[in-house]
């Protein structure tokens, strides 16, 4: 199997030799929308390389869903905590939309393959995940409602903002999907009176 260099372009460009090196460890997956990707307590040793779909990472708190990222293609999909600590995740991952794209059995790898690419996939990562989690923090400190949306409206993937459902959006903005409406209704009504 050759996958092609574009799933990994946009966050990891790849010689022609890594991608030979990371090849074995690739599989193409689809899921369906509603698909579990990860499920809370399971370990992670896997990213998935998103090339088409859209994600949530969530947990349960209270029997209630808080969504912590929202995720479109391409990206790269795990639990994060879980992978690092190698401990069972503390959230799951579940398709919004359907996904398609590549599974790296990334720990396998690291271990088989220790040094520089092992060490720069996990760097990227690190890296996606912290802006990821940053970009979160600011949305929700300090603002209101109507702040927040703004805020994740500018800053958030279009694909995100255009097709993430409205109660999906309203969890990560930490507000009510009654509020969220009345924010998007309001901002539709201001931009109408500017036309």
């Amino acid at each position: 199997m050759t996958p092609p260099a574009s799933p990994f372009a946009e966050f990891l460009p790849l010689s022609a030799d890594e991608l030979a090196a990371l090849t074995p460890y690739l599989r193409p997956v689809r899921h369906a929308e509603g698909a579990v990707l990860v499920r809370e307590g399971d370990p992670c040793r896997e990213v998935l390389v998103m090339t088409e779909g859209l994600v949530r990472c969530f947990y349960d708190h209270r029997g209630r869903d808080v969504n912590l990222r929202l995720l479109c293609a391409p990206a790269a999909v795990v639990p994060f905590a879980s992978f690092v600590r190698g401990e069972p995740a503390s959230e799951t991952i579940e398709a919004v939309e359907p996904v398609v794209g590549l599974r790296l059995r990334l720990r396998d790898f690291a271990d088989e393959h220790p040094g520089a690419l092992a060490e720069r996939i996990g760097r990227v990562l690190a890296e996606r995940h912290y802006l990821s989690m940053e970009r979160r923090l600011r949305t929700l400190q300090w603002k209101s409602a109507k702040e927040r949306y703004d805020y994740f409206c500018a800053h958030v993937e279009p694909a995100i903002v255009q097709r993430m459902p409205l109660y999906h959006v309203a969890s990560y903005l930490g507000v009510t999907p009654e509020s969220l409406s009345r924010v998007r209704r309001a901002r539709a009504q201001s931009r109408a009176g500017r036309t």
